[in-house]
């Protein structure tokens, strides 16, 4: 299976997404879920990774770069449902592969935006409102974004963000796996992804983080003589 996550900093956007493929019996943590579309324009996937690669190969030239991310997304969506519809015409739509696509880039204003497409409703593009999204095995990602996002972080501790959601998942649910992948982009800073040192760097400081989580919720005083304010109560040590 797949987590994978964008996050709009304030000076960039940053894609992230774990290595691993799994299906019954077996598990491989060598796929790329990150994809360059242009020098401002990322995808990640989750779902059937060789249909989405080929699927994005396909259809890479006829995509018009230039209107903007909004429209970018609304001509993702008119391919990818031409080519489905092509190659599955025979199948349901419920007996059609499962692919999840995230679209991050900017409009012409200079406005970041991040898109979901789903194949399981003919890949229509969701405008995503809260400056960050998951697919794949998103639950424990999304609990943790949603307590630590905030809009003006910059793309260094956007990346340690995605990182750390994906380390903690891969922590309870064996279909996420290392090793981590990267990538960040801006309207002025080309799709980079991010070399290993760095990403080890990323990965020893949120190892660190979760570790000193641990043995916070300690006794504030001896559980025998009780509390003599409410509010001592709730205080974590």
């Amino acid at each position: 299976m797949t987590l994978t996550i964008c996050i709009k900093a304030k000076d960039g956007m940053v894609l992230a997404s774990d290595s691993r493929a799994s299906s019954y019996f077996t598990s491989n943590d060598t796929v790329t879920k990150l994809f360059r579309l242009d020098d401002h324009t990322g995808v990640g996937i989750a779902g059937d990774g060789p249909l989405a690669m080929y699927l994005l190969e396909s259809i890479s030239d006829v995509l018009d770069f230039t209107r903007g991310i909004t429209s970018l997304a609304g001509q993702l969506c008119s391919e990818s449902k031409k080519l489905f519809d092509e190659y599955f015409a025979q199948h349901s739509q419920r007996e059609r592969p499962d692919l999840q696509i995230i679209l991050a880039g900017y409009n012409k204003n200079v406005e970041p935006a991040i898109y979901t497409l789903n194949s399981n409703d003919n890949f229509f593009p969701r405008r995503n409102p809260t400056g960050f999204e998951c697919i794949g095995i998103p639950v424990i990602a999304d609990y943790i974004l949603n307590r630590v996002y905030y809009p003006d972080v910059s793309v260094e501790h956007a990346a340690e963000m995605a990182a750390y959601c994906i380390l903690e998942t891969e922590s309870q649910d064996h279909r996420v796996g290392r090793p981590v992948q990267l990538a960040s982009f801006s309207n002025e800073q080309p799709y980079t992804a991010f070399e290993e040192a760095r990403i080890a760097r990323i990965y020893e400081r949120c190892k660190r983080f979760s570790e000193s989580q641990k043995g916070n919720f300690t006794d504030q005083e001896d559980a025998s003589s009780g509390t003599s304010n409410p509010k001592d109560a709730t205080k974590v040590g």
